[in-house]
């Protein structure tokens, strides 16, 4: 289960969201500055399109792309606020792990761990 940690001012929250239950796994397509992740494997549903930028070797900025699919408020807002910033924090045997933070237009920064694996 997610949990994202949420700093703002001088507190600290943490929030977990109810998690989706018809999801087993996420597929991950990397081809240069872009990225496919589609739910429960390649061709069910809608993929989801984004756009990677690096910032340095273990550092990159993800905004979704209006180009490819129309984006709903939750995607916007993720663009509106300058994206998430991924930076790995380790990489062990075929997995990597990585915190996802971003910085709201407001100053809140909001931050999860995660981990992703090679198949």
């Amino acid at each position: 289960m997610a949990k994202y940690t949420i700093v703002e001012n001088d507190s600290i929250s943490e929030f977990s969201p109810e998690r989706d239950k018809t999801v087993k796994k996420y597929i991950v397509i990397r081809e240069k500055g872009t990225q496919i992740e589609w739910k429960n494997g390649i061709g069910n549903g809608n993929p989801e399109y984004e756009i990677i930028e690096w910032i340095d070797n273990c550092t990159y900025r993800l905004t979704y792309d209006s180009s490819k699919s129309e984006l709903d408020e939750g995607k916007k807002w993720v663009n509106d606020n300058n994206g998430i910033v991924v930076s790995k924090t380790k990489i062990e045997n075929k997995c990597l792990y990585y915190t996802a933070t971003m910085t709201t237009n407001d100053g809140q920064k909001i931050s999860q761990d995660g981990i992703i694996c090679k198949e």
